[in-house]
This record gives structure tokens, C-alpha cells and sequence, in this order.
């Protein structure tokens, strides 16, 4: 199967109704297939084999999501590239995916522009249908890239919306990344017949006039961005929202009780974990269990390895929609699963009513206002820097970012300096994950048995 059928067939129910708002442009979904069907006549002059990868460095647009279903009618798969990305990073995205072509946008043009990369030999997709692969880790980790099937995507989508239960009456107001979100969100969006309105900026007030303009039903959002709403002083309500989700990283109590009190309305947190999808969902209580991810959903199983006394181990989730493997090295979904399990490297626990609450983390990604960013990543660049030995960077918990970015430092010599650190890493970076304060130590934590550096969670 392909997606774009389940788009088609949502075209077919609902032929004239808004598929999608942007600025004060609006599509239907007829004249969004239409769209679809023109992007990938486009692309076919560009001889994109079947099974080929192609990265999509585009902004968050109803181009966007066109394109990205042109290259899946064509039977190319899509790796989304973030926008930020600066042209080191971009190389070795390209590199490491095997990239046929990354389709981008020239700042303050509405054109695509097309790069083509000459391949020896095509990757191998070990006969899966692939539709998306998710780079997802930093230039020292040994796996990149998170594989999905079109069989599996639609997987994740119908077993996601048995909690969210969107339907075509159903107004969207989204704000989070395309690049880092799309799936679960997007996808089911279409799906389900609903209406998707992109909202042009996150600061409260636009996104506020959005939501009652086209009375969105639906946020979802990270804790930064229902922070800045919690904040606004306007007067504004939000009646119409009957679903506010939390995601992307631990909702904080203060940002939870200040939204309910500015507006009347529960943020329902959610664990969503790019290999499984959406795993559990907290629309039963809220309120009191403001820091549960909720029970698992239906079709998901989820059980703690190893409990302490406290209950507290490592979770392992078994259901469907699970990745069908890691691209670089490639390593089948029967590799990754432990005896059908998928081992998160989070710790939690289960109530004694089947609700789920993170503790911590055994790895080390910290979650910055909606985007991932890979610790191993930023100590590359850091350790190529003349005045560093080594480094370790880190997550320091903001109150309305989630996170932000922090390092250690070794200096290589007593004397260096690292006056020019932070351009150096703006230089091989892209923006978000700059690092935001480096702390000079005279030496790194490591483990005791292996002599690995410490990963730790989130600093307070």
C-alpha cells in the first residue's frame, strides 16, 4: 500500500473541504491531491529510481506536506531534513542516508530547487516499502535513522487515533516543527477528514486570534508553547478546544496549573517516541496525575524491567507500529525488539491504576521547545575546537523551553581560551543547538566499570 491512498480516499469523502489554512490561503482536499498529483509529474524528469532516499529541507507549508506525499506517490522515500540545518550537517545527513536528491526552498522564494547526488550503488531496502526514515542521532552514534513502511505509518495512525478520536469535525491548530513531527499528527490529520490551520508564529497572541478565528477543537503542542499561551494576558478564551495535548518532553506542574487556570482547559500529556509512535495518552486524569503520560493505549502493551522498591525500572513496550529497522547500520525491527519488546532507555513506573510516569532517562536527548537535539552531536563539533580535550553536553531544564543546551568543557592546555567556542559551533550547527552556557571542568564524570562518560537526565 501506499499513503497517499488514504489521503485520496479522504479527497473522495470529503472532496471541498479545507484540508489546510496558511496565512489566508486555504485547500481543499480535491485541490490538495490536485497539488500532489502536479508536484509529482514534476519530479519525474528528475529519474528518481523506485526505493530511492530523498531529503525534504522545506518549511512548515502546505508545500510541505505536498511534497512530501509527490515523492511518496512516486515511490521515493522521504528523509526530512530541519531547515536550520547548516551545510556541514546537511553533507553528512546525505552521506550517511544515501541520499538520491534533497529538495529545498531559496530563502524568500516560493521555487523548489532540486540538489541531485551522484550514487555508486542505490541502498538497499532489504524489500521493505519504505515511506520515511527519521534521521535521528549525532555524528558519533552508531545508529541513524529510524525506517518506517507505509504499512507501519498506517499502523501508528489508526492505533493513535483510538485515543485522540479526530474526525472531519475537527480543526487543527498547529505550530510544531514538520521536519520533527509529522506522522502521527499530519497524516492521521488527513486521515480523519480534519481541517489543519499552520499557525504563522507561536507567540500567544497569533496563535490565540487562530485558534478562534477558525475555532480549532485540536492543540498539540509542546510545554513551551502552552507556557507562552498560559502567560498571555488578553482576555482571550479558547471555547471551542476540546483536546489540548502536551508533547515532546515533561510537562512542568507550574505550566500545567497555569493553563488550566488562565484557560479552563487540561493539558493532557502524551508519550509519542519516534520508533513506537504515539504509546500513551493521559486524557483520563489530567488533572491530579498532571505528570502521567496516561495509561497505554489500546492496542499497546507496556511493562517495567528490573523494578526497584519503588516500582521504578526500565519500560519496554510491545504493539503496533513499531520502526522496521535502523537505517545506519542497518539493523532489522528483530534486532532491535527483545523478544518482542522495544526497550525505551526510559525509566519509569506504573501506578497502581495503569497509569505511566517517566521518572528519567537512561539516554541522553535532551528536548528543546519541540525539536531533539543529540548530545553526541554537539561534542563532535566541541572536540574539533583547538581549546577543548573533551567534552559533554547536556540538558538544563527551562522553564518554558523544556530544555536548553549546556557543556562541560576540558580545556586541551591550561591557557586556552574558548572565547570563540559558541560562533565556532554556529558555524557547524544549526541554530537550535547551540550550546547556551560551557561550564570548564577540570575533568568529565565516567562510569566506573566501561570509563564511559556519565550520561545524566536533565539538570534542574
Amino acid at each position: 500500500m501506499n499513503l497517499t491512498e488514504l489521503l485520496e480516499t479522504s479527497a473522495r469523502r470529503w472532496p471541498h473541504k479545507t484540508a489546510f489554512v496558511e496565512a489566508t490561503a486555504e485547500i481543499s482536499y480535491a485541490a490538495l491531491v490536485e497539488r500532489i498529483d502536479s508536484f509529482a509529474e514534476k519530479l519525474k524528469p528528475l529519474g528518481l529510481p523506485s526505493g530511492s532516499r530523498v531529503g525534504l529541507c522545506f518549511p512548515n507549508s502546505i508545500n510541505y506536506v505536498a511534497l512530501t506525499y509527490a515523492l511518496w506517490k512516486t515511490n521515493v522515500i522521504v528523509v526530512p531534513v530541519p531547515t536550520e540545518c547548516p551545510p556541514e550537517e546537511l553533507e553528512e545527513i546525505a552521506a550517511t542516508m544515501e541520499l538520491a536528491a534533497i529538495l529545498s526552498q531559496k530563502p524568500l522564494a516560493p521555487e523548489i530547487f532540486v540538489s541531485k547526488f551522484p550514487l555508486a550503488i542505490p541502498p538497499n531496502n532489504h524489500s521493505l516499502n519504505i515511506a520515511f526514515i527519521r534521521f535521528t542521532s549525532g555524528t558519533t552514534n552508531a545508529r541513524k535513522g529510524v525506517v518506517l513502511s507505509h504499512e507501519t505509518i498506517r499502523d501508528r495512525v489508526l492505533a493513535a487515533n483510538q485515543a485522540f478520536q479526530i474526525t472531519d469535525a475537527d480543526t487543527v491548530i498547529w505550530c510544531l516543527p514538520m521536519a520533527h513531527h509529522f506522522l502521527i499528527t499530519i497524516v492521521l490529520y488527513l486521515n480523519a477528514g480534519a481541517t489543519v490551520v499552520l499557525a504563522r508564529h507561536v507567540t500567544a497572541k497569533p496563535f490565540l486570534e487562530a485558534v478562534n478565528r477558525w475555532r480549532g477543537t485540536v492543540l498539540y503542542a509542546a510545554p513551551f508553547h502552552f507556557s507562552l499561551l498560559a502567560r498571555d494576558n488578553s482576555g482571550a478564551q479558547i471555547e471551542t478546544v476540546r483536546l489540548a495535548v502536551s508533547t515532546t518532553c515533561a510537562l512542568p506542574q507550574d505550566v500545567s496549573e497555569t493553563f488550566f487556570k488562565r484557560f479552563g482547559r487540561p493539558l493532557v500529556p502524551a508519550l509519542g517516541i519516534i520508533e513506537l509512535g504515539l504509546v500513551a495518552l493521559n486524557a483520563a486524569d489530567p488533572r491530579q496525575r498532571w505528570n502521567s503520560v496516561g495509561k497505554p493505549l489500546a492496542d499497546f502493551r507496556v511493562k517495567i524491567l528490573a523494578p526497584d522498591e519503588n516500582g521504578v525500572g526500565e519500560i519496554a513496550v510491545a504493539g503496533p507500529g513499531i520502526c522496521d529497522a535502523y537505517a545506519a547500520p542497518w539493523q532489522s525491527r528483530e534486532h532491535i525488539l527483545r523478544d518482542g519488546w522495544f526497550i525505551t532507555g526510559d525509566l519509569g513506573r506504573l501506578d497502581a491504576d495503569g497509569f505511566l510516569f517517566l521518572i528519567s532517562r537512561k539516554t541522553a536527548v535532551i528536548n528543546l521547545a519541540g525539536r531533539k537535539v543529540f548530545p553526541e552531536e554537539i561534542e563532535a563539533v566541541l572536540d574539533r575546537h583547538p581549546a577543548v580535550r573533551e567534552s559533554r553536553v547536556f540538558g538544563r531544564v527551562h522553564p518554558h523551553l523544556g530544555e536548553v543546551v549546556e557543556a562541560e568543557i576540558v580545556l586541551s592546555t591550561d591557557n586556552a581560551s574558548i572565547e570563540n567556542l559558541n560562533h565556532f559551533c554556529r558555524e557547524h550547527l544549526a541554530s537550535f543547538k547551540i550550546t547556551t552556557r560551557f561550564h570548564v571542568v577540570p575533568a568529565l564524570p565516567r562510569t566506573p566499570a566501561t570509563g564511559k562518560i556519565r550520561r545524566v537526565a536533565a539538570a534542574a
